[in-house]
């Protein structure tokens, strides 16, 4: 299917480019962000592998949602200048890893772990990292960057996550109850996911691309 195609082109594009350019000729630290890239594309082929194998696979997304949110966290507190808002970030961080363990504990307990997705805690770290994300652009708005955004890779990559996770919430909430919905709802829901995965990923390639110009 050509958006499935688009889409891992895109994916691989910007793993590559992160590789042999993020690390070189960027304003900002991007190795959660390597981190980050990396686990999404090791936990997509282990989980196509088990689903292959006839296992359930829903453990390693709720294991991705960990390290997922945690990169981008630290991330952000990386590029913020703010204290003040540092300080609120490191609260965020506090509260969703306290929701994902309780939440986790609870489906253990409950015996589904491995059967059933951790939308709670995927939910509460879209919102989180939603709100991070505001702060960075208000705290974006009184640096010197603001003068040239255009050209900053930060600003391409906050723009991009902020599109993504706030358009992926309604798809988490109803991850879970997907089984008694159409095949043709099914797929609509998906390929709007992969819709949205492929402008984040869009996002990251033309802010490198413009970012490159501004340090040669």
């Amino acid at each position: 299917m050509l958006i499935n195609f688009i889409y891992l082109l895109s994916f691989l594009t910007t793993i590559i480019y992160s590789t042999f350019y993020f690390r070189k000729n960027t304003e900002i630290n991007l190795k959660y962000i390597s981190v980050y890239l990396f686990f999404m594309f090791l936990s997509e082929l282990l989980a196509s592998f088990i689903a292959y194998l006839g296992y359930d696979n829903l453990w390693v997304y709720n294991s991705l949602t960990f390290i997922e949110f945690n990169c981008l966290f630290f991330f952000f507190r990386g590029i913020i200048l703010s204290k003040r808002i540092n300080e609120i970030v490191l609260y965020i961080v506090f509260v969703f890893n306290v929701i994902y363990l309780i939440t986790n504990i609870y489906y253990l307990w409950l015996g589904s772990y491995l059967a059933t997705y951790n939308s709670i805690a995927s939910i509460s770290g879209s919102f989180f990292i939603s709100i991070v994300i505001f702060l960075f652009f208000r705290d974006f708005l009184y640096s010197d960057k603001i003068l040239s955004y255009w050209r900053t890779l930060s600003f391409w990559m906050a723009f991009g996550l902020l599109v993504y996770y706030i358009g992926t919430i309604p798809i988490t909430s109803v991850l879970n109850s997907m089984i008694g919905l159409s095949k043709k709802i099914v797929s609509y829901l998906f390929n709007i996911q992969i819709l949205l995965t492929i402008f984040m990923y869009c996002c990251f390639i033309t802010g490198a691309l413009w970012s490159q110009k501004r340090v040669k």
